[in-house]
């Protein structure tokens, strides 16, 4: 059956229409499907070498940047040096192992320093700066707020080093800069260890606990760059000193009374961490704590009118008859230079011993001093320092004099000493000072031959007895004519000594190193490496906590 015309035309017409919407229909869906993709690659965050986030990137401020600035209200505000970081997932090559991710022991553990050293918008790359970062390890112009015990990543950018160094490859037991930093507070003065950054060569960094409230601000000083700290002989001293571009501000708990805290032992009495707290602000927050209660004419073991107090632990005081106490009927061999010489002298005198604040000459410098009528101990190890005559504690002290570690044959010349000397109790052990001064002398030939000299010691001299080696003297901001002394040889001959005593569990180090501050300095003073006379009270007690542990 043919069908007619007119509705051909109607179901060709019918057909066209449909292929007609459908067309449309096809052609609305892919647009939208195109304008969707184009949206979502404008969402994502761009991905940049070197940011800083635009503008509009929602970066949500930590709680410490939504609070007031307390401090300094009246002193006018520079320019924000760079924007906080963008999250670490925007940017490559960051700083984040899966080890530090698993395990967050460091409050720098979330620092991109990548982002830090490359920015330029907000750091040119030639001043160097200093910085609290924030608790959650971003970068902000503004005070950081925390709370008392808890930890804070403190960040040093340099500027490019003034030259190529001259030191040959090697294996070196310090950064390649020498820098001193204290976060100084109202009442607490802390002293920081920095460490360089493995591939960020010019970022210093550390993870540094604040135990005391107070508003602390870094005080930094570059001494050398380029390892020229290590032969300071070839090089001028210049130091450049600064001060961090934002504050620290550590809130005390909301209670009355502060926390019971455990007793220290005698190894954080003797070298751990702690501060320098202001005396009334001791006694104002402990005051009945005994080790705060004394005055200027007692056994007063203040520096500055400033009690050391170490982090985490009470402070255990132990008075000169209490140390002779421990000392009743013991001999005890010391092998040490002139500073374990001007410890002795205030034992042996209670304190005594220099006592006017205003005699330089002994205050920073005992050398003229007539030690063969005064004190012929220290010049002749056969006559024994007795403290019986004070105390009735029949000690003898036989006191040998050292120099450098290679200046003869220690080995031998220690072993016939102790054969012919009564036997020791105690032994106490001091190198280094001397080789800090030589200029041939690296940290490392001094680390070898340290670590055998202790090994046969412990092994073939004294293995029987109990040995306190301390570290190094603490130097800081100056130089002494024809010698090395610098802050950085100070701390890698210091570091040397720890890592050899960390060999021997049966050694204790006495670690007065931890005692240095700038103001504890006799170099500006008098022109030599020992610190003031009122250190000395303090470094005993260090010692008195080892030597009285059981």
């Amino acid at each position: 059956m043919q069908i007619p015309s007119m509705q051909r035309r109607n179901l060709i017409f019918l057909v066209a229409l449909l292929i007609l919407l459908f067309t449309v229909f096809h052609l609305h869906t892919s647009s939208n499907n195109i304008l969707n993709d184009h949206s979502d690659e404008v969402d994502l965050p761009p991905v940049v070498i070197r940011p800083p986030p635009p503008k509009d990137d929602p970066i949500i401020p930590s709680s410490s940047e939504d609070r007031p600035d307390p401090i300094d209200k009246n002193t006018p505000v520079s320019p924000p040096l760079q924007p906080p970081p963008p999250p670490l997932s925007v940017l490559p090559n960051n700083d984040s192992t899966d080890k530090q991710q698993q395990k967050d022991t460091s409050s720098c553990d979330a620092v991109n320093f990548n982002w830090l050293a490359s920015d330029r918008k907000h750091w040119d790359g030639w001043a160097s700066k200093s910085m609290f970062m924030s608790p959650e390890g971003n970068f902000t112009t503004k005070n950081v707020f925390i709370k008392q015990d808890e930890s804070i990543c403190v960040v040093v950018l340099l500027g490019p080093i003034p030259a190529k160094s001259a030191i040959r490859p090697e294996e070196h037991l310090a950064p390649a800069d020498s820098l001193v930093m204290t976060a100084v507070g109202q009442w607490t003065h802390l002293s920081i260890t920095l460490q360089q950054h493995p591939r960020q060569t010019n970022v210093y960094f550390a993870s540094v606990p604040f135990t005391h409230q107070d508003n602390y601000q870094l005080d930094t000083r570059i001494e050398y760059r380029s390892y020229f700290w290590e032969t300071p002989t070839k090089h001028y001293y210049r130091p450049y000193r600064f001060l961090s571009s934002n504050k620290l501000i550590v809130k005390a708990p909301l209670q009355t009374l502060p926390p019971e805290l455990p007793a220290c032992t005698a190894q954080q009495m003797s070298g751990g961490e702690g501060a320098w707290m202001a005396k009334a602000e001791y006694q104002r927050m402990y005051p009945l704590d005994f080790y705060g209660m004394f005055g200027v004419s007692q056994e007063d073991h203040a520096v500055n009118n400033r009690l050391f107090v170490p982090n985490h632990c009470r402070p255990q005081y132990i008075s000169l008859g209490q140390a002779a106490q421990c000392l009743e009927g013991k001999t005890v061999h010391v092998w040490a230079d002139n500073n374990i010489r001007r410890n002795l002298k205030v034992f042996s005198s209670g304190n005594r011993w220099c006592s006017d604040p205003t005699d330089v000459d002994c205050i920073c410098n005992d050398d003229e001093e007539d030690h063969e009528t005064l004190y012929p101990w220290a010049i002749d190890p056969t006559i024994p320092l007795e403290i019986n005559e004070t105390w009735h504690a029949n000690t003898q002290f036989y006191f040998h004099p050292v120099s450098s570690i290679l200046a003869k044959d220690w080995k031998q010349e220690i072993k016939q000493a102790s054969l012919s000397t009564p036997k020791a109790d105690l032994v106490l052990i001091h190198f280094g000072n001397d080789d800090i001064a030589l200029r041939h002398m690296s940290p490392g030939r001094f680390a070898d031959a340290f670590r055998d000299l202790l090994s046969y010691l412990v092994h073939d001299v004294y293995p029987m007895q109990r040995i306190i080696v301390r570290t190094p003297q603490p130097f800081c901001c100056g130089t002494i004519y024809s010698t090395s002394w610098n802050a950085g040889r100070s701390e890698a001959f210091t570091k040397a000594v720890r890592d050899a005593v960390d060999q021997f569990p049966s050694v204790l180090l006495w670690d007065v190193h931890r005692l240095g501050m700038t103001s504890h300095m006799c170099v500006s003073i008098a022109g030599t490496p020992y610190t003031t006379r009122s250190v000395l009270n303090v470094e005993n007690l260090q010692l008195w906590n080892l030597v009285c542990a059981p």
